[in-house]
């Protein structure tokens, strides 16, 4: 029998969550500063704005070449060996990419970067997603929550390092040092009997399992759902700093207070808003942020002033529906499918967002060559979260889907 209540969670497994959660502050800590020193890596490296755009994102070229294997293969083979791998792996990259000399050098890193650290988020999200169904949307946000701090403490801290030294490379070094530390310290930290819950999926051939979650129609809309958030998610973030203290004055220590603000300070209420999404549903949630994150982002461009607090205000509550989405995405996916198929179905997701997304930093670099960076983050942001707004109206509640057609058969 399901438990419905998520505080009768054993605490041991509320451990292995909080490392879960915790790792998922450092990667986002590492993922998110490398935005900020755009501006002096360009100078460094002499790049095109395509160039740095490229750099900012090509990371999740990375991520969607290894999110489907990774999903599966830790189902198969083993989750904790998966999260250590990745964890371990993503701190060395973060160090690596400071000895960059070129574009090429720079984009291999950052695309190794994106390969290590997509081993863990698959397989957090897989393993957050199978410990308590019922309570699935609110764990995948506890994740998020953790997330948000590490958006917070990782830019502020490299914004501030970046602006005392003048030198890009050393605030990702320390960063890097770091995470390798805290990845080791996973192993024994981590129980392979509380990650590796699901083990169904080990009796299912591969070809088959692919055929049978890459034909269900619930899984598609999460890619589409995540596609449509995860493009403004990302190309705000890569290209943001770089826009914003080239065209609105910002310091280093403003870029990276503001960009936390929104990436980190934003998605504290992940949880909260999972809770909400278990309770009330996934369509009224999406409808609901999706609109708000248009509106915030046309005023953060159009409207608010650089130096009225309230743009670090709207900056937060456009963090909210970003980081809120980027989870129901993963966890409308996860509701399609039975819980021997959750590693492969949120693979899946990550894969195909991915993918798709890392052509946003070279589409944000075109279009402000072009149209100018006001009209690409109006393109970029503010179209992307209406067309995601529109498509919410459309959905059909996805929750206990997978209960629903069992009871019919």
């Amino acid at each position: 029998m399901e438990q419905k209540n998520p505080l009768k969670i054993p605490k041991i497994l509320w451990f292995q969550l909080f490392l879960l959660a915790l790792g998922y502050a450092f990667y986002s800590a590492n993922r998110l500063s490398f935005g900020v020193g755009l501006k002096a890596v360009a100078a460094s490296l002499s790049l095109t704005a395509v160039q740095l755009g490229t750099i900012g994102t090509i990371f999740t070229l990375g991520q969607a070449l290894i999110d489907i294997p990774a999903g599966y293969l830790a189902d198969r083979f083993g989750r904790k060996r998966m999260l250590i791998f990745g964890m371990v792996g993503l701190g060395c990259m973060t160090a690596c990419v400071t000895t960059s000399a070129s574009f090429v050098g720079a984009a291999f890193w950052r695309v190794c970067f994106g390969i290590f650290e997509g081993c863990w988020n698959i397989v957090m999200y897989s393993v957050a997603g199978s410990i308590f169904p019922a309570a699935r949307a609110m764990l995948n946000g506890l994740m998020m929550t953790f997330y948000s701090i590490g958006a917070y403490v990782g830019p502020t801290y490299y914004g501030w390092s970046l602006e005392r030294t003048g030198d890009w490379s050393i605030g990702l070094t320390h960063m890097g040092f770091v995470t390798v530390i805290f990845g080791l310290l996973l192993i024994f930290g981590f129980k392979k009997k509380y990650t590796d819950t699901s083990t169904a999926i080990k009796r299912i051939h591969l070809v088959e399992a692919v055929r049978t979650v890459g034909f269900n129609k619930v899984v598609w809309l999460g890619v589409l759902i995540q596609i449509l958030n995860i493009i403004p998610y990302w190309g705000f973030a890569s290209m943001g700093p770089y826009l914003f203290m080239t065209y609105k004055g910002f310091s280093p220590t403003e870029a990276g207070s503001f960009f936390g603000a929104i990436y980190g300070i934003g998605g504290l209420s992940g949880v909260v808003l999972g809770f909400f999404a278990d309770r009330f549903g996934r369509k009224p949630t999406i409808i609901f942020l999706s609109g708000l994150n248009a509106l915030c982002a046309f005023l953060i461009f159009h409207v608010i002033p650089q130096t009225s607090i309230i743009l670090y205000i709207v900056g937060g509550l456009m963090g909210i529906g970003l980081h809120a989405i980027y989870v129901l995405g993963y966890t409308i996916a996860q509701d399609g499918v039975s819980t021997s198929q959750i590693g492969l179905a949120t693979g899946i997701v990550g894969a195909s967002s991915y993918f798709l997304s890392f052509f946003s930093g070279p589409l944000m670099g075109f279009l402000t060559t072009t149209l100018g960076h006001v009209a690409a983050l109006d393109i970029i942001v503010v179209a992307f979260e209406f067309c995601l707004f529109i498509v919410a109206l459309l959905m059909k509640e996805t929750q206990n889907h997978h209960l629903r057609e069992k009871a019919d058969a």
